[in-house]
């Protein structure tokens, strides 16, 4: 150990005389007894840190959507500008900058194989970007629709099993929630699995946190403003007893859960491969129609979505080998194409009419238009 590392040991940093040493590969090992509690503690102050602005982002957001409202030039800005603004106004500079040259913005993607000069649109991957919610659906159902198939399809009996649909829901407050309360949801979904579970089999389960829409199209009389977290999930194991499922979820919430719904996939020992498709459409279809219209309420939705991972996969559908990366071929001579869909600095973006002007065909276009797009 160099005499540098010792030294930074032995300096007391934030009032503790300890600095965790992370390896080569990034991770700090825990050796002696005592270890562990020494890392939480060390980190301690930075995670109270986030938490407190984690509290805070929501009011902040909340201010500044009635500031901007009150201001007389807001309806007459554009949509995606205003939702910009306002991720702008609670810190997200940097999402609020990617989600402004979604689509309008391009990248150079110049083939290797036949020299043909191609543009690819600028995605902004924001999970409440309606332009990258088809790009997101589908990354999912390539990632889980054909392992999971194979998974179960591998079980040497299906006796006394049960592939269903399950949603679980809580008590809403009507405004918009914290994203640690999205956290908090996650947490206890994995418990109830977990306790629900048979044990000594197969099981796996695939859920995502989701709120309400915007608009009360299915539920004119509504009184929680759309804001009602729930939970969409695909399980696989043993039969579910509802009353013990419910009152385990009230046990689990202390009393905010709503209600739990099951219902068996129709014909899935039948046809496998067709209900985990319509299932998974429908449980990951949230994704592909974001719950918002409204500039407002697409920021809100971004801004809920905040260090929250909204997809989960627990039991053996964890660890399901990843599918092969489908490389992009270039329409002309097949060769592969080396696009950056997530050009993260702005010096790789280019606006389209420039790219446009230089004589680039538009490689999505091209793509949909030769194999009629991409589908599940």
């Amino acid at each position: 150990m160099t005499e540098a590392v010792l030294e930074q040991i032995e300096k007391p940093r934030g009032g503790l005389p300890w600095v965790p040493i992370p390896d080569c590969d990034g991770w700090i090992p825990i050796r002696n007894e005592g270890d562990l509690e020494r890392v939480l503690a060390y980190f301690a102050p930075e995670r109270e840190r986030r938490q407190s602005e984690r509290v805070r982002l929501v009011e902040s957001f909340e201010e500044a959507v009635r500031q901007r409202q009150a201001s007389l030039d807001w309806a007459e800005l554009p949509d995606r500008e205003r939702t910009a603004r306002l991720l702008e106004d609670v810190g997200l500079e940097a999402k609020a900058g990617r989600y402004r040259d979604c689509q309008v913005m391009a990248v150079p993607v110049d083939c290797v194989g036949c020299g043909e000069r191609w543009f690819s649109r600028y995605r902004c991957t924001l999970r409440s970007c309606p332009n990258c919610a088809r790009l997101h659906f589908q990354r999912l159902m390539d990632r889980y629709w054909q392992p999971v198939v194979d998974l179960i399809a591998s079980q040497s009996t299906q006796r006394g099993r049960t592939l269903a649909m399950v949603t679980l829901s809580i008590r809403s407050t009507g405004r918009m929630p914290h994203p640690d309360d999205a956290k908090r949801l996650n947490k206890l979904v994995r418990q109830w699995f977990k306790r629900v579970v048979s044990g000594g089999f197969v099981w796996g389960a695939l859920f995502s946190v989701e709120v309400g829409h915007e608009r009360a199209v299915k539920h004119p009389g509504r009184s929680a403003s759309g804001w009602n977290l729930h939970v969409h999930a695909l399980y696989y194991d043993n039969f579910l007893d509802w009353d013990q499922s419910l009152a385990l979820w009230k046990e689990l919430t202390e009393g905010e859960g709503q209600g739990v719904y099951i219902k068996q996939c129709l014909g899935w020992r039948r046809d496998l491969k067709t209900a985990i498709r319509r299932a998974l459409i429908h449980h990951l279809g949230y994704i592909l129609k974001p719950a918002g219209v409204s500039p407002e309420r697409l920021a809100a939705l971004e801004v809920l979505w905040t260090g929250v991972r909204r997809v989960h996969a627990i039991g053996a559908f964890y660890n399901l080998p990843k599918p092969a990366k489908r490389n992009r071929r270039c329409p002309k001579c097949g060769y592969d194409l080396p696009v950056k869909l997530n050009a993260w600095r702005k010096g790789e973006r280019f606006p389209v009419a420039v790219l446009e002007a230089q004589g680039r065909p538009d490689l999505d276009a091209v793509e949909q238009y030769s194999f009629g797009g991409v589908g599940p």
